[in-house]
Parts: structure tokens; sequence; C-alpha cells
């Protein structure tokens, strides 16, 4: 690697095929000068800066934070499981050590920090809740070997927001908070219009919350799917009159909160997600008043036969029906696929994998656990919820199709974000 940059004895800016690294090792640094190849055996860190971060910036904070908060967080993030494009994140690991060091500080005065979002963190954002517990159960560990304070568990919930933010690069923490509160605030805004509970842990209000963090993105980003009204997004309003009230509902909030409309695509992707969570909640905004719970009835079926879901007026389009079929024939040919996107199989990810599979004259099927969707349906795809590193299978009925199956199942293994 070849040294663009030295920031001091001990961090330096290298560059080798893949691109720009900052590279941290005790006397890296030293004497080091640009062009100069980077000595291998002083490498003890290498950081890959997230796509859009400026490298000289992030490196002028490692400079600032202890080599042993850095290495401190970078184990715990390791040990806690976390995949390599978070361990490796230069952003995510100064911010995490960062505020970690004065978390550190904190304890050894014997203050605390408040953080009242953590009833919300664990429902929203679960599965980083977990890996922050771990991360934060190595770090006491660590710090009760070297004899300091431990942090209180309360950390945990700041950690989480560093993950959250890192796990999609939008930059600033503070949009981080921000979509935390409209998350909440647009929860409670179907559990009112429908007098349901929702609890977040299961399956449709997962997915739809995952579906929320990624429009979000796609808002700050200005990267919303098109402004217009296709045929099947039509048909998911006119079958799901209250679904899609309440979409828009939810639109008018999100458009006074964070400063953007949504496209009546991204409003009829909205409205598919209500419907499916108030049918399989199985009570209508008009029933008896008393709420129930959706661990209770999360499980349940979907009306057969193309009848109509809670709260709607019409039969479901018989494409949407698809995504609660279970295909068991035994001959059936199949494939799975790995998602690499970073931002999983959303927006741009999914529309080139969706204008792929339509180019193929087979009945292509993707599914999720449990759900299935037709491969050509970019809101019925999209409607899966599949995350990086989520595991899909490709299934067709024809056995011709081997080899656009094949083609398909590569395609999802990519980073599509990035091409």
């Amino acid at each position: 690697m070849e040294i663009l940059r030295v920031f001091n004895n001990n961090v330096v800016l290298a560059k080798d095929a893949a691109g720009e690294k900052i590279i941290t090792g005790r006397g890296i640094g030293f004497k080091a000068r640009p062009g100069q190849s980077v000595d291998s055996s002083k490498v003890v860190r290498i950081f890959v800066p997230a796509e859009g971060r400026d490298p000289d910036h992030i490196a002028t904070m490692l400079t600032e934070i202890p080599l042993a908060h850095i290495t401190l967080v970078t184990d715990a993030v390791t040990a806690a499981g976390l995949p390599e494009s978070m361990t490796k994140n230069a952003s995510l690991l100064v911010a995490l050590a960062d505020h970690i060091g004065f978390a550190i500080m904190r304890a050894a005065n014997g203050q605390r920090a408040d953080y009242p979002l953590l009833a919300e963190v664990s429902q929203l954002y679960s599965e980083e809740y977990a890996q922050a517990q771990a991360i934060l159960s190595h770090i006491n560990r660590a710090l009760n070997d070297r004899r300091i304070a431990p942090l209180p568990r309360s950390e945990s919930v700041a950690i989480t927001l560093h993950l959250v933010n890192a796990g999609f690069s939008t930059g600033d923490l503070s949009f981080t908070y921000t979509m935390t509160g409209v998350l909440q605030q647009l929860l409670t805004i179907i559990e009112s219009d429908f007098d349901i509970t929702l609890e977040p842990e299961t399956v449709n209000v997962g997915r739809f919350i995952t579906h929320l963090r990624y429009l979000f993105v796609r808002i700050a980003k200005h990267e919303q799917l098109k402004d217009h009204s296709s045929a099947i997004g039509q048909a998911i309003r006119d079958s799901s009159p209250e679904a899609y009230r309440c979409a828009q509902r939810i639109s008018a909030v999100i458009e006074l909160r964070l400063g953007s409309g949504l496209t009546e695509d991204e409003i009829s992707y909205l409205t598919l997600h209500i419907a499916r969570i108030v049918q399989a909640a199985a009570v209508s905004p008009t029933a008896s008043g008393v709420s129930r719970s959706m661990r209770d009835v999360d499980a349940k079926q979907a009306p057969a036969g193309g009848a109509p879901a809670v709260g709607c007026t019409g039969p479901v389009p018989e494409s949407e029906n698809s995504t609660h079929s279970t295909r068991k024939d035994s001959t059936m040919i199949t494939r799975t696929a790995t998602i690499g996107s970073s931002v999983g199989l959303h927006a741009r990810p999914a529309s080139l994998f969706t204008q792929a599979a339509a180019e193929y004259d087979y009945d292509i099927v993707i599914s999720l656990d449990d759900e299935e969707a037709d491969a050509a349906s970019i809101l019925e795809v999209m409607t899966l919820g599949a995350k990086h590193g989520d595991e899909v299978t490709l299934s067709c009925e024809d056995d011709s199709a081997a080899a656009a199956l094949d083609e398909l199942a590569a395609m999802l293994e990519r980073d599509l974000d990035a091409e």
C-alpha cells in the first residue's frame, strides 16, 4: 500500500488497488512520507471509509482518540459477531470509540447519561439492540480486567443508535434520533386507526419497520420510487381503501417531520404493508373496540380464494395473493442466495433484480421465510423486507429455468446498490 498522508506517528492514509484505507499502528507514521510504502509489520488496524465519507476527516478524528479505545471497540464489535462491513467501518468505530471514551470518564466520575429512548430502541431495532448488548458486555469485561469502572446497561441504547446509523450510512446521528421518533409516531397512527396493538417482534410489523427505515434513507438520499401510479399500485389502493387512507395520513406526517412528500408508488407500498398488518391482526376499525395483540394472530393465514383482506372492499389482486401461498411441489427447481446489497432488497437493488427477472419468460418466485413474491414485481419483492445477509430462495416449476435462476441468484449475491 502507498502512503497518501501522514497524520501522526500512529495514523496514515494509504491506498491500494481497492481504494483508500486508514491504517493505524504504533510508529507506522514515524518518519514516513507520502509516496512511500506502508510498513506492513507495523499495521495493527485497517479501516475502510464508508462511501461518501471523507477519509481525511475520519483519520483526523482517529488521531484525537486513544488507540486503546479504538482497540477496545474494534475487539468488542468483532466479538459481538458483527459482519466485516461493520467491523471495518471506520465511521462506526471512530464514533463508538469517541462515545465510549466519554462514557468511561462519566462512569469514573460517578455520572450517568440519560437515554429516554430505551423502550423505542429495544423494540424498533431489536437486532441492533442485541448486538449492542453483546458489545457492551465485552467492553465491561475488558474494563473490569483493567480495574476500570464498568459502563451502565443504558449505554446499550447509544451503541444501538450508532449501529443503526452506520448500517445506513446516513451521516449525522441526529437523523437516527429523528427516525426513531417518527417510527414510533407512525406505528401509533396505525394502532389508533385500526384499534390494534402492534408488537415489533412479529413478522409483518418487523418488515414494516424495516421498510420504513429504508424509506427514510431513500428520502434522505432523494431516491424514492418513481412518482407515477403503476397498475399494481392502483390495484392495491382500490382493494384496501382504509389502509390507503391510513397510508396517506402517514405520508402527511412524514412530509411534516422529514420535509419530503411521498410518491404514489411509495404510498402504495405503505398501503400494502398496512393491509397485511391489519389482516394479520384479524380486526376491523369498527370491531368491538377491544384491542388485540399482534402476537396472538400474527401466524394466522391470509383469507383463501382471493377473499378481501380486513379493511378491503374488493378482492386482493391475484398477484398479491400469491405472496401468501406456500409452494410444496417437490419437482420445483430452486436456488438459494444471500442478499449482498448493503441496503437489502430495496429501492435500486430491487428495481435491478425485478427488471432482470421480468426479462425471462418464466414465472419465478422469490421467498423469504414463509413469504413469497413474484420476482418480476418490485412492490412484491420490496414487501418481503429482505435485508443484507438474509437468505432467500428462488423457485420455478419449469425445468428449463435453471440457468435463469442461477443468474438471478448470482445477481442477488452482489452489492447491487454499489453498481
